[in-house]
């Protein structure tokens, strides 16, 4: 069983939230939708990654949802993957931003394409959850940033 580190409240900077299961995922993302848009979005580390020499993680991992926009979005950053800094993909029509998600009022901007269906952030967050923290598969990634293509 995997364990997941997940920072969503001022109080998991102290004592983070462990993620194990499906159902830990919905409690998280259910409870990001209930709140303010000033934390709407969660930090995820995997515990079975190791540790850079200075003791941080090799990944990053962050999921938003909004329910005021009926969308969320995701990031990875992950120096083992190919591209390292990724933005999930929805409907790229819609430009690059920004449109903003925060955790604990710390704002995170995203490319305006990146948002996809709040079902969908459940199952990217469930499958990261349940790989050990490897970029998941179930979406379209682009590289983060606001360059033209």
């Amino acid at each position: 069983m995997h364990r997941i580190v997940a920072v969503y409240r001022r109080e998991h900077i102290e004592n983070p939230q462990i993620l194990i299961t499906p159902e830990d995922v919905d409690e998280m993302i259910n409870i990001l939708l209930e709140s303010n848009v000033t934390e709407c979005a969660a930090q995820m580390y995997s515990l079975d990654r190791p540790r850079l020499p200075s003791g941080i993680f090799d990944h990053s991992f962050i999921i938003g949802v909004r329910k005021d926009r009926g969308a969320g979005v995701v990031s990875s950053a992950d120096g083992s993957c190919r591209e390292s800094n990724v933005v999930s993909v929805g409907n790229r029509e819609l430009g690059r931003g920004p449109v903003y998600y925060c955790q604990n009022g710390s704002s995170f901007d995203f490319p305006l394409f990146s948002e996809i269906p709040i079902g969908k952030v459940r199952e990217v967050a469930k499958e990261f959850v349940a790989s050990g923290g490897k970029r998941p598969n179930c979406i379209e990634w682009d590289v983060a940033g606001y360059h033209d293509q």
